[in-house]
């Protein structure tokens, strides 16, 4: 007679048959090592969750380079289901989000500014990035505090027994990589340095300008960017690991024009904006089935805008009369928190994990001002002085965001997997707390080998409101926190769909349907700065909805890899403040086409291109001119975002040469066009009058074809 030990004995081994033969993952534990040995044909065919797509830092590296630099989140915008916004900025809008949504974790550390050159490319510099996963839908428990998109980037560990490194010069930047051991076997480095060209490059034509109008009126100005990454990683023993990181990014911005005759002019603008981010994570084996994650770390990010004008004229006797202005303005978060993540496996039908987290959060906005107007004799004060005007505002707070996790990947029987988690979330700011359990649920069934179905559902919570007075990404932009006047935003999404990955191909249908509650829209009147003290006034509450289909269809062989992915896309949203029916968001691309290719003909050239096309954003304009005489008219709105913009194509190619030298050296360049075709696409429109005085929309594009030329050496 078979006993309950001998069953159990024998599903197991029929389970991890199953696994083998359905090309289930399958985990190797290495004698040696602490990590594990992992088996996959296709990461989106092998996983539960939905929405997950794998980047490995390779992959990350290679293909079109604008302006010479890989970049992370243009990788992503050509995924399904991702809007990019305003071109060639750092936008990532996913599943309908407002950019402001999305969760980005380096090494752990979420970090709240990932853009540099005012969002021309984001701050992750793919020389160190050892892989990247990527969530649109079926987020595990593990992760929270946003509603749209975990991005959760992985920096490699260092070389422990010899040293290489990479030199590259592009277009507008330069980097340099380095890594190997400290201690042979045991302790080892690994280090990248970014920083651009354009101060160096600006600063003679500035000088022969200055030169050339005989030094008034003087000009200055200049940017520059930077941003460096370390990580250190010692092995106390094959179950002991510790690694250190450490990220800081900075850009600045600076101009001004000083001009001193009979009209005395100083103006001055300075914008720095920039994150740092340090962690030690500490990975440990309890047991043979049980590992743990100890991770510590600190953040930080913020701005500095500000401006000073000075304008004046010189009398006969030399003094002068001005008026003059100073303003400044500073937005940072500061964020300190720990997580402790467990990864057990209890038996062969169950793969737990579970945790904590705390982060402790300050928020910090202030601006200062002065005027003081000497220009006109009525304006100043009774004994004569000039009238001065100063003052400053600003508003700090603290909170507190404890979280505990947990969730189960349980083998249901040799092709059912389920994933079942609960993350618990809270939040304390302004006097009050809120608890939103936040249920994950993604079951999986392998019809057959090569084809699988999925569905998940998921629930998160937002704690953090962008506050911003503009659609674009900007150093002006601040981070608030959740308060009584402004509570978190929570979002419910479902996603399903078939993943069919036979030899060379794959093709996956995958569709969502997500809402959104508490979404904050500004109702104010158009501003460069945003409104920093009681900003809840000038922000109203809402809500959104998207919901779509998302098609991958692709082929891949050792020297050849096609890939098709398209979206179809509608994402609304309703403001009852402002309009009572629900509208169309600034991103409501319904369709979207990437194709992007990739052919290496030989060991030496790899050739690739990009297509992109998707329909039109939509900006408002007004619908209705109502004169009143020929002096004045009322415009009348419609809607908002009532107009599409022209649909959106653009091709961009490129191309990597290779020479490999002795010792395994490799010297490589780069050639990459974007905008081949050179279509101008509409960046932005606005109402003008033709020659008959008709109003008339008129749409202008602001991006030419723009190639890129860059070289680098690797030892």
């Amino acid at each position: 007679m078979f006993n309950r030990k001998h069953i159990a004995l024998a599903f197991a081994a029929t389970t991890l048959a199953a696994a083998n033969l359905f090309g289930q993952v399958v985990e190797k534990r290495d004698t040696l090592e602490t990590s594990y040995v992992t088996a996959v044909k296709e990461k989106m065919r092998n996983t539960t969750q939905t929405g997950l797509t794998r980047l490995e830092g390779d992959k990350l590296r290679s293909g079109v380079a604008v302006f010479g630099t890989p970049d992370i989140i243009k990788s992503l915008q050509m995924l399904p289901g991702v809007a990019a916004g305003n071109e060639l900025m750092s936008g990532l809008y996913v599943h309908g989000g407002d950019g402001n949504d999305n969760l980005f974790l380096l090494d752990g550390v979420p970090l709240y500014n990932i853009a540099h050159f005012g969002g021309f490319f984001s701050s992750f510099n793919t020389d160190v990035v050892d892989n990247l996963d990527f969530y649109k839908s079926g987020f595990p428990a593990r992760y929270g505090g946003r509603l749209s998109s975990v991005v959760d980037v992985e920096t490699s560990e260092g070389n422990m027994n010899e040293y290489h490194g990479n030199v590259s010069l592009g277009l507008i930047d330069g980097r340099i990589q380095v890594e190997g051991p400290i201690i042979k076997d045991r302790t080892s480095f690994n280090a990248g340095l970014r920083r651009s060209w354009m101060d160096v490059v600006t600063a003679p034509a500035i000088a022969y300008a200055n030169w050339k109008n005989g030094g008034s009126p003087k000009v200055d100005g200049g940017y520059a960017m930077w941003d460096l990454n370390t990580r250190v990683t010692h092995k106390f023993s094959p179950s002991s690991k510790l690694n250190a990181n450490f990220y800081w990014g900075s850009d600045d911005l600076h101009a001004g024009i000083n001009e001193d005759s009979d009209l005395v002019l100083k103006m001055n603008t300075r914008t720095t904006w920039g994150s740092l981010a340090a962690s030690v994570n500490w990975e440990y084996k309890y047991a043979p089935k049980l590992s743990g994650k100890l991770l510590g770390y600190y953040s930080r990010s913020g701005s500095d805008v500000g401006y000073t004008f000075d304008v004046g004229t010189r009398s006969d006797d030399g003094s002068v009369a001005s008026l003059y202005m100073d303003d400044d303005n500073i937005c940072a978060v500061r964020d300190g928190g720990f997580k402790y993540d467990f990864d057990w496996y209890p038996n062969s039908f169950n793969h737990m994990r579970f945790g904590a987290a705390m982060a402790y959060h300050h928020y910090n906005t202030s601006r200062k001002y002065e005027q003081r107007n000497g220009l006109m004799p009525s304006l100043e004060g009774e004994d004569g002085t000039p009238e001065t005007n100063t003052g400053g505002d600003g508003k700090a707070y603290d909170a507190f965001e404890p979280a505990l996790y947990a969730e189960n990947e349980f083998f249901i029987a040799y092709n059912f997997t389920l994933n079942a988690g609960l993350r618990l979330s809270m939040f304390s700011s302004g006097g009050k707390t809120w608890v939103n359990p936040e249920p994950r649920a993604a079951i999986k069934w392998m019809i057959t080998k090569d084809l699988c179905s999925k569905l998940s559902y998921t629930r998160m919570s937002q704690y953090a409101h962008l506050v911003s007075a503009m659609y674009i990404e900007l150093p002006t932009n601040s981070w608030m926190p959740s308060t009584p006047s402004a509570p978190p935003m929570v979002s419910d999404q479902i996603a399903g769909g078939l993943y069919f990955t036979p030899e060379h191909f794959r093709f996956n249908v995958e569709g969502w349907y997500k809402t959104m509650d508490g979404m904050l829209s500004y109702n104010g009147a158009n501003a460069f700065y945003p409104p920093l003290v009681n900003w809840e006034t000038s922000f109203t509450s809402g809500k959104g909805e998207s919901y779509g289909l998302e098609v991958e269809a692709g082929y891949e062989s050792p020297k050849l890899e096609l890939t098709a992915y398209y979206t179809l896309c509608w994402s609304w949203r309703q403001f009852e403040a402002y309009y009572p029916f629900p509208f169309p968001d600034h991103n409501d691309n319904r369709h979207k086409v990437n194709l992007v290719g990739t052919w290496k003909p030989s060991r030496n050239w790899s050739l690739y291109f990009n297509w992109n096309y998707h329909s039109g954003n939509r900006i408002t304009l007004p619908s209705h001119v109502i004169y009143f005489h020929e002096s004045h008219s009322n415009m009348l709105f419609q809607a908002p975002y009532n107009t599409k913009l022209p649909d959106y194509h653009r091709l961009d190619i490129g191309a990597d040469y290779r020479i490999f030298l002795p010792d395994r050296k490799q010297l490589a360049f780069n050639l990459s066009i974007y905008n081949v075709y050179n279509h101008m696409n509409a960046s932005f429109a606005m109402l003008d009058t033709d020659s008959d005085g008709n109003y008339i929309g008129m749409a202008y594009g602001l991006v030419p074809i723009i190639p890129t030329l860059s070289a680098s050496f690797k030892f």
